[in-house]
């Protein structure tokens, strides 16, 4: 299929869809002539690139997710999935902790105007 073919599957770009094969991830694309041969692997590929993304996975992040036949990797997807999910998380505990002391500051001034008392400066 033509590169207009995995845009409309995949909803990617045709600069988008170049770039991945220029970086090495979606690795050699057949050509008849002067157009771009992808097959049905190559819009998955680029599917699972796009919600790669989206979940804040890097390019970087998702070379070598392609076995030399051209399948996924689908353990090695799953492992970077775990990677990220446990970053997020990590993320989420350390807002948490930044709200919960936004919170007591703000208790603090909210103490201070309330009683007429003159805020601390620090």
């Amino acid at each position: 299929m033509k590169i207009g073919d995995v845009m409309r599957h995949s909803g990617a770009s045709a600069k988008a869809i170049r770039h991945y094969e220029a970086i090495g991830l979606l690795g050699p694309i057949a050509r008849r002539g002067a157009y771009r041969c992808y097959t049905a692997q190559d819009v998955t590929f680029v599917q699972l690139i796009r919600q790669a993304q989206a979940v804040g996975l890097s390019l970087a992040q998702l070379q070598g997710l392609r076995d030399a036949d051209g399948s996924i990797d689908w353990p090695a997807v799953a492992q970077r999935v775990r990677v990220r999910d446990a970053a997020v998380a990590a993320e989420q505990a350390r807002l948490a902790a930044q709200r919960a002391r936004l919170a007591t500051v703000l208790a603090e001034i909210e103490h201070c105007l309330q009683s007429g008392v003159a805020c601390p400066a620090a």
